[in-house]
């Protein structure tokens, strides 16, 4: 299993994302229900123009965040910290996005609001089930 199975698998086990994002030097950090696009690399989220995070993924479509397990035990701690660009949905992207985001959440349908697909840049995941700081890396190739 490479290291990006290893985070995908990760992942997919998870629902919630905690997302970071910027406005005049001051960040912003927001929960999202997410769904995962593997062949694009990235998260898909709804969110609203008029919530700050949307806002502000809309004005600076730089963003960061995590994705973390809740575990009591120090050696079952996996977490997954990321960066990516925010871009707005529409058309066709639009419409395959949203299939697999109301695959995951069919509750989302009855709560319209646009949705972004956070395109993946890096990652780094924590799996300390590997050993205490294992760490796997993924970076996009440009």
């Amino acid at each position: 299993m490479t290291d990006f199975d290893k985070i995908v698998r990760f992942i997919v086990a998870n629902k919630v994302l905690t997302l970071c994002t910027v406005r005049d030097g001051q960040p912003w950090a927001a929960n999202c229900f997410y769904a995962f696009d593997p062949g694009r690399v990235a998260f898909l989220c709804l969110s609203s123009i008029e919530t700050r995070h949307g806002s502000e993924m809309r004005d600076h479509d730089q963003v960061a965040g995590t994705v973390s397990s809740q575990q009591a035990t120090v050696a079952r701690i996996r977490g997954l910290q990321f960066s990516g660009i925010a871009v707005l949905q529409e058309g066709e992207a639009e419409a395959v996005g949203r299939s697999l985001y109301y695959k995951r959440f069919p509750f989302a349908r009855l709560y319209p609001a646009p949705l972004w697909a956070i395109v993946l840049e890096t990652m780094k995941y924590t799996d300390n089930s590997f050993g205490f700081g294992t760490k796997f890396h993924w970076r996009r190739s440009r």
